[in-house]
């Protein structure tokens, strides 16, 4: 049912706009405007949801896969894990990335995705976690154990971070990423590795391009140490 005195457009009605020319007139200039917001509703619907994806996260999604060659179990069993963050810059972002990723509270989210599978979340880290837990998944592929211990006659595998940190320069991300390793037995420091490299993404506004980056070179520079040569270095038991 019609209320009286509104055709169905839900404007005042030819007579009614007689009747209130102010009301009228304004009708009239509003019809142009709902007719295009109507018109250009979906583009509306993408600009938002294109803004909502800009916004800043607190994390940076880091992507992680073990290597696919397994080596043969080494002779040690045990081994004792130390990361030390060393950086000179402790910011992971420069001052262009912070603009950029102002919501960014030091935290990673790791994803170890094997192939064809989905994203399983392995944890959300500060940056010398994620290294150790990288790490140790790492030694628990072959079979070594992690072990909290004192003792000196356990292998100790040392890890340094010295420089992790992400870029943001003409339209493009930028990544820096090193450490350094040690293998430690009864107090002496028998193999030392130092692994670094770097990349670049273009910046796409809206996209999460930025872990990307990261995820692009950190898995590569984590699987570069052989973990079973470095073993076959030590002294025999």
């Amino acid at each position: 049912m019609i209320e009286s005195g509104k055709n169905h457009s839900g404007l005042a009605s030819p007579e009614n706009q007689r009747a209130n020319p102010i009301k009228g007139a304004m009708m009239k200039r509003l019809l142009p405007f709902v007719k295009n917001t109507t018109k250009h509703l979906p583009a509306f619907v993408l600009i938002f949801f294109t803004l909502s994806a800009c916004a800043s996260r607190s994390y940076i999604k880091v992507n992680y896969q073990l290597p696919d060659k397994i080596p043969d179990k080494p002779a040690v069993t045990e081994i004792r894990l130390s990361v030390v963050d060393h950086r000179v810059n402790p910011d992971p972002l420069s001052i262009t990335a912070r603009k950029k990723l102002w919501n960014f509270q030091g935290i990673y989210m790791l994803i170890m995705a094997p192939k064809g599978e989905n994203d399983p979340i392995a944890g959300v880290y500060d940056l010398k976690t994620l290294f150790e837990t990288v790490f140790r998944k790492r030694l628990e592929q072959m079979g070594i154990r992690v072990v909290d211990s004192a003792s000196p006659q356990i292998p100790k595998l040392e890890v340094t971070v010295t420089f992790f940190q992400l870029d943001l320069r003409d339209h493009k991300w930028h990544f820096r990423m090193g450490y350094d390793t040690r293998l430690v037995k009864d107090e002496k420091v028998h193999v030392t590795q130092t692994f670094s490299g770097q990349t670049e993404r273009v910046h796409v506004p809206g996209a999460d391009d930025s872990g990307t980056t990261v995820s692009g070179i950190y898995a590569d520079l984590i699987n570069e140490l052989d973990i079973a040569a470095l073993l076959r270095k030590l002294p025999p038991a």
